[in-house]
């Protein structure tokens, strides 16, 4: 698959696929989930100072990642559209509550309101297709979502 880059917004997606889900119609599969990446960080000699020498050595930085996909429910079209949002939470110290690296699926409304609201985190927005024809395909979409068009 080729990858292409979408000039829409997240929050344009997002809103016309609730919109579209209403109308009940629609013929995408929508599929999203929520997952955390922890990550050392490099320790200063101020945390150093204000938390001790072994709990900055624990000191991991979690961002919240959300991703969401929709392709055709045919899958035979070949295309898939992709938005990934990188949500920085902040640090965290081993003693606090555990957070599962797996991913959690949740739905299209769940989306919008941990990632795509005001205040989320940076949205990244793509496009998969296995050939020139799927990607019309996509193209085809992104202008409906684009001029917020649905069909009836």
């Amino acid at each position: 698959m080729e990858t292409y880059p979408v000039e829409v917004a997240a929050e344009q997606v997002v809103r016309w696929l609730i919109d579209e889900q209403r109308s009940g119609h629609y013929e995408l599969q929508i599929t999203a989930s929520r997952s955390y990446l922890l990550e050392k960080i490099p320790s200063s000699q101020q945390q150093r100072r204000r938390l001790g020498e072994e709990e900055v050595e624990d000191l991991t930085e979690v961002t919240a990642v959300g991703i969401l996909e929709v392709e055709p429910l045919h899958k035979k079209e070949g295309w898939l559209l992709r938005i990934r949002v990188e949500d920085a939470l902040g640090t965290r110290l081993p003693e606090d509550v555990p957070i599962s690296d797996e991913a959690k699926e949740i739905d299209l409304a769940t989306f919008q309101e941990e990632f795509i609201l005001p205040g989320s985190g940076t949205a990244f927005v793509s496009a998969e297709a296995q050939t020139d024809e799927a990607w019309s395909l996509c193209q085809k979409l992104l202008a409906a979502i684009q001029s917020n068009k649905h069909d009836k």
